[in-house]
């Protein structure tokens, strides 16, 4: 029997054979599966290439080792992971069919990587978004708040959730035990799994709506503290201005960029679910919805290093760095002075630091007149 004839005996709702044939072969022609490879080939070198840089960054330059980036560089860690084990797994079961890839007792296997890694970068990203948040709300309160050790163990159950997480399905039983061909056939066969396909579909839109607010959050908060700026300073230049108009329009695009990017690499996932499990399918349409979700949802650990690294001139130095220890020594230039003082990952760090030190600088005002009174009485 071979595999196109069972594939059409599968999908025939009154064939209850449950045994995959021994053949094994490609899931499409040989030219659609080398225009599949050739479509995740560049994604797979950039993701590799873009989060190792910055890890090695991370290491090389000790200016970034702050507690403010150890989420980032776990961010990387878990991108990089996704690239190595989560891209190949998903290649082989949508380009491949044999029995250990299209059976269901095995095939839940080949996507606990993507669990693992995918859902650990939605939650890296969702805690970058609280910790940037808090640290300018608080900007007193924050480094006694946030220690490295602390950093640490929320960063450590991060993990621990995510492979806890992960796991679910391999402990939730095929109904009657039975073993199914699910090779573009209907997949949601077990009730157990497709709850938890729908609680991830739910949460993913809220996850999207609470990473709007934190960012409004923080965009308020620019606005405010140039506008606070600005009335404290008796005669403001136009070139000053000029820099408060530019450092505020590089916020609010960097924060679009962050807020943009998560919406459109995972809400589409959120969809895939929805559909898998309540549409109607067909072979075609189930294979053209897996492909471009996934394939968006791997390209946001593309994204991400360019997002919180490539905007940030501490890890562009870095970069550097790490190309003149591979190169020989050679220069790959210096990062301007100026976006030294107005660039970083989101836009919001540098302002960040100038609230904080207002701050500072207010309170010790507050303590010198205090204590000035109580000379005077």
């Amino acid at each position: 029997m071979s595999v196109e004839a069972y594939l059409n005996a599968s999908l025939d709702p009154g064939n209850s054979s449950m045994f995959p044939p021994d053949d094994y072969g490609l899931a499409f022609s040989l030219r659609i599966t080398v225009l599949y490879i050739l479509m995740y080939v560049p994604l797979w070198v950039c993701i590799v290439v873009g989060n190792l840089m910055v890890i090695l960054a991370f290491v090389y330059n000790k200016e970034l080792r702050r507690v403010q980036n150890y989420l980032l560089i776990s961010l990387a860690v878990t991108d990089l992971l996704t690239g190595i084990f989560s891209m190949p797994a998903s290649l082989l079961v949508r380009l491949t069919i044999s029995p250990l890839v299209c059976s269901a007792s095995t095939r839940i296997n080949f996507f606990m990587p993507s669990l693992t890694f995918c859902g650990s970068s939605i939650y890296h990203l969702l805690f970058i978004a609280i910790d940037r948040c808090s640290s300018l709300t608080y900007p007193l309160k924050y480094p006694r708040l946030v220690t490295s050790r602390r950093m640490i163990r929320v960063i450590s159950l991060l993990w621990i959730y995510n492979v806890w997480f992960a796991l679910i399905p391999l402990y939730i039983p095929n109904p009657a035990g039975e073993d199914r061909w699910l090779c573009y056939a209907n997949e949601n066969y077990n009730n157990e799994l497709d709850v938890i396909y729908i609680l991830i579909a739910s949460f993913l839109p809220i996850y999207f709506l609470f990473m709007m607010i934190l960012y409004a959050i923080m965009l308020y908060i620019a606005f405010k503290h140039i506008r606070t700026k600005r009335e404290m300073s008796n005669q403001a230049s136009s070139l000053q201005t000029r820099n408060d108009i530019r450092a505020r329009t590089r916020g609010i695009v960097t924060m679009a960029i962050v807020v943009g990017a998560f919406g459109i690499c995972w809400l589409p996932t959120s969809f895939k679910f929805f559909y898998e499990t309540y549409a109607p399918t067909t072979k075609e349409s189930l294979i053209t919805v897996q492909t471009i979700t996934e394939y968006l949802s791997f390209t946001n650990s593309m994204v991400n290093p360019l997002i919180y690294g490539y905007f940030n001139c501490q890890f562009r130095i870095g970069f550097k760095m790490v190309l003149e220890r591979w190169s020989c020594g050679r220069k790959w230039g210096r990062c301007n002075r100026d976006d030294e003082e107005n660039a970083y990952s989101t836009g919001v760090t540098n302002l960040a630091l100038s609230v904080s030190a207002e701050s500072t600088n207010e309170r010790s005002s507050e303590r010198r007149v205090s204590s000035a009174n109580l000379r005077s009485l």
